[in-house]
């Protein structure tokens, strides 16, 4: 039962933390996606959060994951893990049966699922937390109650940051086929498939097909009989294949002339104008301005609409030209809005946000002499190997150190409650103080002015200040008898 239990956390967990993990690498695109579910359901006014969403959804299912392998919170994380399948299990049910969005996003552009696959996949996952939601118990967790919460707040700001590189920059992991170090014109090949003549040819009255590379010689006795096209599958290469990418100038396509271009060619990518961010157009249009005086190539590929370029052209002063491409591809091929491409013979070297352009100052030498016209290195490997590391050596840290640190938890807790403790005594204690004074001045005549007017005569408002009247000084026969001893006065009397 314990081997049972621990194969469904595993199980469970290891979806969760993955799901989530591919969503925060990949802000954008999750965001992408709820825009296409809003539009199915016509929530189009929930449009403006996508971005918000697109986090919190991927913060919540990393947490829950990693609270669900590490078996903290026993009670509260199978629970809220089947509120969340709950949820999920008859929207994806809906989605297979009415089919308004094909691929349903679960794991971003890593994994592709049908609606099908993954509605049956939520089945599963639901089963298995129902049968955890029993026997949780069973198991124990890996950290101590007092540290579990630091694994959580650990696991919180490293999914953050990764959601802050994927919008502010590009997505640290790249799932999509125009990954950096991509020949465009080799991968468009690549998707399509290879054709080929065969040649039949007879001798002795047998019939053999031949390629145009192994013709038989007709001095053997050969004869050509006919020949045909066959498709062939398409040669393998590294890069991955690409379904679509056309750029027009109008309605002319001028997808060869950049792609073959044995120069730099820099493309602005905009899916839409309209909700460009502007902040950056003075890095960009002197960036144009190098373009035009070394002799590149620069145009702005958008999907908006002629209207949308010109509101575009008068808001930021551009002069460079305008193409269009199809919204989904544009996305496809880098995050944000604006995202500058730099191509060099049809090959990928940079994806940069505005904000990481040089400026005018770094622009005065040739490209291939800047570090921005040199390619980018992508290593996924040494990518995912970093990851795996960043995460899993504080937690290893913590596993062994967790008695000591549960310890000095705990003494700060013992602290904090002494001092509130102490304070809380010294509150009590002023407050007896005021109370005992209280009673005594309420038992003072003076003080509550029982003998003249019922305030103090200082305290009373409008009262002069004068200075008080001095006794009159008495006779000085009065003054020698006051000043006799009593026992004079007594033989006197």
């Amino acid at each position: 039962m314990r081997w049972l239990v621990f194969l469904s956390r595993l199980v469970v967990g290891g979806t969760f933390v993955f799901s989530g993990f591919v969503k925060a690498i990949d802000p954008y695109g999750t965001a992408y996606k709820f825009e296409d579910y809003f539009a199915a359901f016509h929530l189009e006014f929930l449009s403006s959060f996508t971005t918000l969403f697109a986090v919190a959804l991927a913060v919540v299912e990393f947490l829950l994951g990693v609270h669900l392998l590490f078996g903290s919170y026993r009670k509260s994380t199978p629970r809220l893990v089947f509120l969340f399948l709950c949820v999920m299990t008859p929207l994806t049910l809906y989605l297979a049966i009415a089919n308004p969005i094909s691929d349903c996003g679960c794991f971003g552009d890593a994994v592709h699922l049908s609606n099908w696959a993954t509605f049956f996949k939520n089945v599963v996952l639901l089963g298995l937390t129902v049968f955890l939601l029993y026997t949780s118990k069973r198991l124990r967790g890996l950290y101590n109650k007092e540290v579990q919460w630091l694994t959580g707040l650990y696991s919180l700001v490293f999914v953050l940051f990764f959601c802050y590189i994927g919008i502010n920059y590009q997505p640290y992991l790249d799932f999509r086929p125009y990954k950096i170090g991509v020949n465009i014109p080799e991968a468009l090949a690549a998707g399509e498939p290879q054709r080929e003549f065969v040649f039949i040819y007879e001798k002795d009255g047998k019939q053999q097909e031949f390629t145009l590379d192994n013709l038989p010689p007709e001095e053997e006795g050969w004869s050509f009989v006919d020949r045909y096209e066959k498709e062939t599958e398409a040669p393998q290469t590294q890069a991955p294949a690409i379904d679509e990418f056309t750029i027009y100038r109008g309605a002319v396509d001028v997808t060869d002339e950049i792609i073959t271009d044995e120069s730099y060619y820099i493309l602005l990518l905009s899916p839409d104008l309209e909700k460009a961010d502007d902040s950056e157009v003075d890095r960009i249009n002197e960036l144009y301005d190098y373009c035009v005086e070394r002799g590149y190539g620069f145009a702005c590929v958008t999907a908006s609409s002629p209207k949308g370029a010109e509101v575009w052209l008068e808001n930021t002063g551009a002069e460079y030209p305008f193409y269009f491409m199809d919204k989904t591809t544009i996305r496809t091929i880098a995050r944000g809005n604006p995202c500058v491409l730099l191509l060099k013979g049809g090959t990928i070297l940079r994806k940069t946000a505005p904000s990481q352009l040089p400026d005018e100052t770094q622009l005065t030498q040739p490209l291939d002499q800047l570090d921005y016209g040199r390619p980018e290195v992508y290593r996924p490997h040494r990518r995912i190997g970093f990851i795996i590391v960043a995460y899993l050596l504080p937690m290893l840290v913590l596993l062994l150190t967790e008695k000591t640190i549960a310890m000095i938890i705990g003494r700060v807790k013992l602290w904090r409650l002494n001092r509130i403790r102490r304070r809380r005594a010294e509150r009590d204690a002023l407050a007896a103080v005021g109370e005992s004074g209280g009673d005594d001045a309420s038992q003072d005549p003076e003080s509550t002015g029982e003998a003249g007017d019922s305030r103090p005569e200082e305290a009373q408002p409008g009262a002069a200040l004068e200075p008080e009247p001095e006794a009159p000084e008495p006779p000085a026969d009065d003054r020698a008898e006051s000043q006799e001893k009593p026992e004079e006065r007594e033989i006197i009397k």
